[in-house]
């Protein structure tokens, strides 16, 4: 669902700060919330339907994923249980926040993401809001809406006990849900170069007022990308600098280099949408050449119509002044002779012109 399709109205003025009220979206959708407690041995999934049910376990990692969070009353509950701040509790209500990472005390990490989607019927980008909440043994993830879970992924491995999140911390965890909203990035740009190639074919062909639009379209959806991208640089650069400084170390020196590799595919994420911003310019100057070059042979056929009648037109002009002493108004041969000779006049001109190429 594209945002931008609604109006989301913000919080109102003077509220106090902290306050929990839910900008976005207008949603009806029933909030689920799924627990999975795992270690290296195993795992345990369940869909919470008391509240009582979502407390942290003392044993192992646990991982709360929330699926919806247009209910303040269910945001409010789950920071009671994991004793969340009142200002990051607002954020996570708050679809409209940019991305940010911050710390709140010394074994609490909260970060916000955006997921991206790409609409291949009105070519937008449309984006999710996705916060994300690290402690000592729990991970707590926050999805905008239930149309998807896109966490799905990282669910599924949990449960198959591959890869390296069950051998690792809540701080993997945490890496690895990161990296899966990057790796979506990469999937919405080689849509956005796919439909980038189309555009440049059809301009090369056909350039039409329908691409300029598109052209606009795509450069808008490239400004929301980098948007999304370009604080996530300093929000992973800072995270694996500064969090074992951090008292309790919620971040693990394994999980660092992790987090490294993280921050350089969002650099080549950033650096592949600057490239796309650059390559709509050079677009734009395709399409602007192309209409130029079209009125060029529009204006030069048109020219050419007009040099061929000009003399067409002196003949006839001198034979239309009805003069009463012209040999050629009483010639048996007169009109043939006048017609032949402009006929001349205009194969000469035109052998003239293709001669210079002007054809």
């Amino acid at each position: 669902m594209s945002s931008r399709k609604h109006k989301i109205e913000r919080k109102n003025l003077g509220t106090s700060p902290g306050t929990l009220q839910y900008i976005g979206l207008p949603l009806d959708n029933q909030i689920k919330i799924t627990r999975i407690d795992f270690t290296l041995e195993g795992h345990q999934k369940k869909i919470i339907q008391n509240y009582s049910e979502a407390s942290p376990s003392t044993t192992g990692i646990t991982w709360l994923n929330i699926d919806g969070i247009h209910k303040p009353e269910v945001i409010a509950e789950i920071g009671r249980l994991y004793q969340l701040h009142p200002l990051m509790q607002e954020d996570i209500l708050n679809t409209l926040q940019k991305p940010k990472f911050e710390f709140f005390g010394e074994n609490t990490l909260f970060i916000v993401l955006k997921w991206l989607e790409y609409n291949p019927h009105t070519r937008e980008v449309e984006p999710e809001h996705v916060a994300l909440v690290l402690g000592p043994s729990w991970v707590l993830s926050f999805q905008e809406e239930r149309s998807r879970d896109i966490f799905e992924v990282i669910r599924k491995r949990i449960e198959a006990g591959a890869g390296k999140t069950r051998q690792n911390g809540a701080d993997y965890l945490l890496y690895a849900l990161a990296d899966v909203v990057v790796d979506q990035y990469f999937r919405v740009l080689d849509c956005v170069e796919e439909n980038l190639d189309r555009l440049e074919e059809a301009l090369f062909k056909n350039a039409e007022q329908k691409h300029l639009e598109e052209i606009y379209t795509v450069k808008r959806e490239l400004g929301v990308m980098r948007k999304v991208v370009t604080p996530l640089r300093e929000i992973t650069l800072s995270l694996s600098r500064e969090a074992p400084l951090n008292g309790q170390s919620l971040i693990s020196a394994n999980t660092e280099i992790y987090l490294r590799d993280l921050y350089d595919h969002i650099n080549q994420v950033n650096e592949t949408v600057e490239l796309y911003r650059d390559q709509m310019t050079s677009l734009m100057d395709l399409y602007n050449s192309t209409i130029s070059n079209r009125l060029n042979n529009v204006m030069k056929v048109l020219t050419i119509i007009s040099v061929i009648f000009m003399p067409l037109t002196f003949v006839a002009g001198i034979y239309g002044m009805n003069f009463e002493y012209m040999p050629e108004l009483h010639w048996r041969y007169g009109y043939p002779f006048a017609m032949g000779l402009m006929a001349v006049m205009v194969v000469i001109m035109l052998l003239w012109f293709r001669r210079k190429h002007w054809l």
